[in-house]
């Protein structure tokens, strides 16, 4: 998958999904095998975003190289990968987490999201990414695009990605 740097963590909606993508330079895009101006749009696939008290369904875009064959996905930076809570979520759980402070704002001003999803989150934070954070002095801090691309250069993933897909950031 190919991440895409946005510098706005506002909820997500296919409008603004679609401008990042129509704006995007495609022959910029790298690669996994290290080859630029390869890859084009290959196929969409939908998948949820939690926003607000609903789900949001958002139609991505793969591209497909034409030297190796990969395909990617071309996520923005405000998405975690296999997640279906956005990126700002996530933080603001694992923060009140370690601030041992309440959820209950966040249930209320995300109804979708409930106790079971921040018991999964925090669970996920402590056994893959409490650590790995401290081990390269990142902290969970503002601005969000700077944390992100803190991840990205130390891990080669985004924040609370499990699953070790492979991660391209594209500032």
């Amino acid at each position: 998958m190919i991440t895409l740097s946005v510098d706005y963590y506002n909820p997500i909606s296919q409008k603004t999904y679609d401008e990042v993508i129509s704006k995007l330079q495609f022959h910029q895009l790298v690669c996994s095998c290290g080859h630029s101006g390869c890859l084009t749009i290959h196929a969409y696939y939908y998948r949820h975003v939690m926003s607000g008290d609903s789900k949001e369904r958002l139609r991505i875009c793969r591209v497909k190289c034409a030297i190796c064959g990969h395909t990617h996905a071309l996520l923005l930076s405000i998405l975690v990968p296999y997640s279906q809570i956005p990126l700002s979520a996530h933080v603001e759980i694992v923060s009140r987490h370690i601030e041992n402070k309440s959820f209950s704002s966040i249930m209320e001003s995300n109804p979708s999201i409930d106790e079971n999803n921040i018991r999964y989150i925090i669970r996920q934070y402590l056994r893959y990414w409490k650590q790995m954070l401290l081990s390269e002095s990142i902290l969970l801090k503002p601005p969000l695009s700077l944390f992100v691309k803190r991840c990205f250069e130390a891990f080669s993933r985004q924040f609370m990605q499990i699953k070790r897909t492979p991660n391209i950031f594209f500032p």
